[in-house]
């Protein structure tokens, strides 16, 4: 039954990998994987092409030389590298350019993206790079924020498609592995399987960047049905986390502003960055209530992970902040999604080491409630 368990999981992540390869090279934005020689491992056709050469010229060569014609890593003034910052700091950094040719303004962006992790240290990264808009002015720069508007909407897409599946696999190969002993064979293969799927996991959460504020149509849903579809995907991982669930959804809520989609990811996110606190087990409690004036209704995780440190407190919805004990990249794009709705999300943490018995974190979100007239889903 466990080789059989092992080979239906080989199967469901060599699937996810070959969709997500596919995405990769279906997006118009550069892509490459590099490791921490600086070689280049991986890119994708929108690379290949744009640098002119063939894949087998490009792969296992330097990027600092394939990109630059340079013969070492870069270090030239006014050029920061963010490859370099990733690959010391674990966390993903990015760089916004300008690039005037004439009249022509090229506003881009580089983002690099831990990808692959060894004991702490990053073995590979996720480079992206991608035109932000073009401009023409006389003078200055005309530069929008709203960026990448496409290469977000797919990101979404994506991030909803293989987060799901993925936090399935890492779930049944976490209930796998202590179901083994850790010095057989079946035990080393169940650990690939996890490091890949978190491979896939990171370049997804490094795709999520790119999410910006879409159009604002506006939308209703069911936020406690949404709720329950992502409890039911998660479920496993809370039993082989040791993590009880409470679920207190109050009954006969009226439809809030939001699309479904959307929100799922949002909860999905909330949802993962509480189990993510609670590495030794613990308590996550989910709820749902109208506020106290009746146009508003908010979402409560609450967790009994290590909480927040202070010094954390005032960038977790920074869009580039992540810490291994902390809240990722999700928070930003939540934050994102959760205000285009005209809602917000706030929390109240108590952390570890200010009160041990205490300790833990609550996200709310507020979601404005929707007009009748408004309801579409």
């Amino acid at each position: 039954m466990e080789e059989e368990q092992k080979l239906k999981l080989q199967a469901e992540l060599l699937e996810t990998k070959l969709f997500l390869q596919a995405v990769i090279d279906g997006i118009r934005d550069e892509i490459i994987v590099i490791d921490r020689a600086y070689r280049i491992k991986g890119a994708n056709e929108a690379s290949v092409k744009r640098l002119g050469k063939p894949k087998h010229e490009i792969i296992g060569k330097y990027c600092y030389w394939v990109l630059h014609n340079m013969d070492k890593p870069c270090n030239m003034l006014n050029h920061y590298c963010p490859m370099q910052d990733t690959l010391k700091t674990a966390e993903p950094c990015g760089v916004l350019y300008t690039h005037f040719e004439g009249r022509e303004v090229k506003c881009g962006r580089v983002i690099a993206c831990p990808a692959l992790e060894d004991l702490g240290v990053v073995t590979q990264l996720v480079v992206m790079e991608g035109d932000i808009e073009k401009s023409k002015k006389n003078s200055g720069t005309l530069f929008d924020t709203h960026m990448l508007t496409p290469q977000g909407k797919l990101a979404a897409a994506v991030s909803h498609e293989l987060n799901n599946p993925l936090a399935v696999i890492l779930g049944f190969a976490d209930l796998l592995k202590e179901k083994m002993d850790s010095d057989i064979q079946s035990h080393e293969i169940l650990e690939a399987i996890e490091r890949q799927a978190l491979s896939c996991k990171r370049i997804v959460e490094c795709l999520s960047i790119f999410t910006r504020h879409p159009g604002t149509t506006e939308y209703s849903t069911d936020v406690n049905e949404n709720l329950e579809r992502m409890i039911f995907v998660i479920e496993n991982i809370l039993v082989a986390k040791k993590i009880t669930l409470d679920k207190n959804l109050a009954e006969d809520l009226p439809k809030a502003k939001g699309h479904m989609v959307d929100l799922r990811q949002v909860f999905m996110n909330l949802a993962t960055n509480a189990i993510a606190a609670m590495n030794r087990g613990g308590h996550l409690t989910i709820s749902t209530r109208l506020n106290a004036s009746g146009n508003s209704l908010e979402i409560l995780f609450k967790d009994t992970g290590h909480g927040i440190k202070r010094e954390y407190r005032n960038s977790i919805f920074d869009p580039f902040f992540t810490t291994r004990e902390g809240a990722g990249m999700g928070l930003s794009v939540s934050y994102d999604l959760v205000s285009k709705y005209g809602g917000d999300i706030t929390f109240e943490t108590v952390a570890e080491e200010e009160d041990r018995e205490r300790k833990g974190t609550t996200f709310t979100v507020s979601l404005p409630v929707a007009p009748l007239e408004s309801e579409q889903i």
